[in-house]
């Protein structure tokens, strides 16, 4: 079955434009810093509840053009829609859409930042605002490096993240997410930057501190409103349009 007629049979023109603009979305977090050859995937979760639309293995996340390379699983692995097939990580997204019904869209990838960072047993701590994105410093998925492969890995990955927005795999990557496609690719832009700006405060000799838990809480909660989140995933767009007219090459 193709992603159009999966279209038809549910919600239409709505999931073709949503999956078009978390294809936008994976193009982003290519120019910011998220590429890694064809490795890393994104997920959006199907609103007719057949399971989640996941983008197909084989390309990068700068390849990601529209709604024609994502394919639709449901949350046993099935393929039922679209060209291609899903990646074998494809329970990391399941794990945590199943878990959080909070949650919309779901993004692992291999960020150079973020993979250093997830080597790291400290906390990540806020810098600057973009490490405050998070309600908390994002936890650490301890039980393997290995790809997250089978069902019971990616509940324990999603018991692992609890009600934040973002986790480190150990010494791997990280998976982040969010209510809206928006937010998701925004939250991974954030981590990159903050874990950048750890890493590089750490390797000076200089007297550095963090903003306490308190104020992180209001920074927080003051963050990333639906307006300034759609207003920051369009000024990406532009620069995606300005860079290379988001084309494929």
């Amino acid at each position: 079955m193709s992603v159009e007629t999966a279209a038809v049979q549910g919600d239409g023109a709505e999931i073709s434009q949503a999956l078009d603009r978390l294809a936008a979305g994976c193009r982003i977090l290519e120019m910011e810093g998220h590429a890694s050859r064809i490795l890393g995937h994104a997920s959006l979760r199907d609103p007719l509840g057949r399971g989640l639309w996941l983008k197909r293995w084989g390309i990068s996340f700068g390849e990601t053009m529209g709604a024609a390379d994502f394919v639709l699983v449901d949350f046993d692995g099935n393929q039922l829609a679209g060209d291609g097939k899903s990646p074998s990580e494809w329970p990391i997204h399941a794990g945590v859409l199943k878990a959080r019904a909070d949650v919309v869209a779901v993004v692992h990838s291999h960020p150079f930042y973020g993979r250093v960072f997830s080597a790291v047993t400290d906390p990540l701590l806020p810098v600057s605002n973009t490490g405050n994105w998070f309600p908390a410093p994002p936890p650490r998925f301890e039980m393997t490096s290995e790809l997250i492969r089978t069902i019971g890995q990616g509940d324990a990955l999603s018991r692992a993240l609890v009600d934040n927005m973002g986790v480190f795999l150990r010494n791997h990557g990280v998976v982040f997410c969010g209510g809206s496609i928006e937010q998701a690719i925004l939250m991974g832009v954030q981590l990159e930057e903050a874990c950048r700006e750890h890493l590089l405060i750490a390797s000076t000799s200089l007297n550095w501190d963090a903003p306490g838990d308190e104020e992180r809480a209001r920074k927080y909660k003051g963050a990333g409103s639906p307006k300034s989140l759609k207003a920051s995933f369009d000024f990406f767009v532009r620069e995606l349009a300005r860079r290379d007219g988001g084309g494929r090459g």
